[in-house]
């Protein structure tokens, strides 16, 4: 062997062991920290999940899972900065419905495309709204709250935290499914500002998570007429459903769930998905789902996908025939 054979050879030896140490990189996921970023400030039910689920998936893959929160801009900022993040599986975004099915259609701009600029792994639960009403309305079942609406003809008023939240869209819904039905949407500066509205006497009726609604119930401060869950709830278990009560389908919640951005290595989002799935069955963690009203939800990264794009689908109909304008 000549001496340029010599040196060919080493260098492919030298390739072949680089490559080599290049895959065995690459299959070394997570070789550190991965960040989980909440696009919502500290506090709160999306925070204290997201928290949560950073424990018990980072006990998982073994590895550090950091929480930090971008809120502003109705969620978007920290989402587009997941959205333009490196898709190399360090990135996670906590999306909700408004990340992905509401700021996107009711926003004059969003940075980011809900659907494209994303890979959808799992999600970490859903949670749903009961209707209430003030106790001076005079309705105490569903089929009375209707008709109490149609023989106001609009003279009747509903709070929610802000437009675009959940509590604002059932109510559109509602309206949507239920021929007949007028009223007028007072948005304030957030649930517990609605609430006391509500308490108040300000307004007739409100949606609000159930979670933040049981105590008022149990005090007597408001009344509940029916859930938004697709079944009855553990906390109000004497409490119909809208679908049961009379409108066949109908269903809102809020949901979570977790994103990297697009082109993500499958094997990456299946690796999070598992340790997702994973973590939902840890008695701590869903002690802290039970005490937020948060259902888990088991979904594998094309399920996730599919429900993330029926409820953008869902929404764009609602705020379309609204006329639910952009907030500026």
């Amino acid at each position: 062997m000549n001496i340029k054979s010599q040196v060919v050879g080493a260098c492919l030896a030298v390739l072949g062991a680089a490559g080599a140490l290049g895959a065995h990189a690459e299959e070394a996921y997570p070789s550190r920290p991965i960040k989980l970023v909440v696009p919502f400030g500290p506090g709160g039910v999306t925070d204290l999940t997201g928290r949560t689920f950073a424990k018990f998936m980072g006990e998982k893959l073994g590895a550090t899972i950091v929480v930090e929160n971008r809120p502003g801009a109705g969620a978007t900022i920290g989402a587009n900065h997941v959205a333009k993040a490196a898709p190399d599986g360090y990135t996670i975004l906590l999306g909700t419905n408004v990340t992905h099915a509401i700021s996107p259609l009711i926003l004059p701009s969003v940075p980011y495309d809900p659907i494209r600029d994303f890979e959808p792994v799992g999600i970490f639960g859903t949670n749903g709204n009961v209707l209430v009403v003030n106790p001076a309305f005079p309705a105490r079942n569903f089929k009375e709250f209707i008709a109490q609406i149609k023989a106001r003809k609009g003279h009747v008023n509903y709070a929610s935290g802000s437009v675009g939240s959940s509590a604002h869209m059932a109510a559109e819904l509602l309206k949507q499914e239920v021929p007949g039905l007028q009223y007028t949407h007072v948005p304030y500066s957030g649930p517990s500002s609605a609430m006391a509205a509500l308490i108040g006497n300000q307004v007739d009726f409100m949606f609000t998570n159930i979670g933040a609604a049981v105590s008022q119930i149990k005090a007597g401060t408001v009344v509940p007429i029916a859930v938004t869950t697709d079944k009855r709830v553990a906390e109000l278990p004497d409490v119909p459903t809208v679908a049961e009560s009379g409108v066949p389908g109908f269903e809102v919640v809020g949901w979570l769930a977790a994103f990297v951005p697009k082109g993500t290595p499958p094997d990456i989002v299946k690796r999070l998905n598992a340790a997702l799935v994973a973590s939902q069955s840890e008695p701590a963690l869903r002690k802290t789902l039970d005490a937020a009203s948060l259902v888990p939800v088991q979904a594998d990264p094309q399920q996730t996908g599919a429900f993330v794009h029926a409820e953008y689908e869902k929404w764009s109909r609602v705020v379309r025939e609204a006329h639910i304008k952009p907030v500026e």
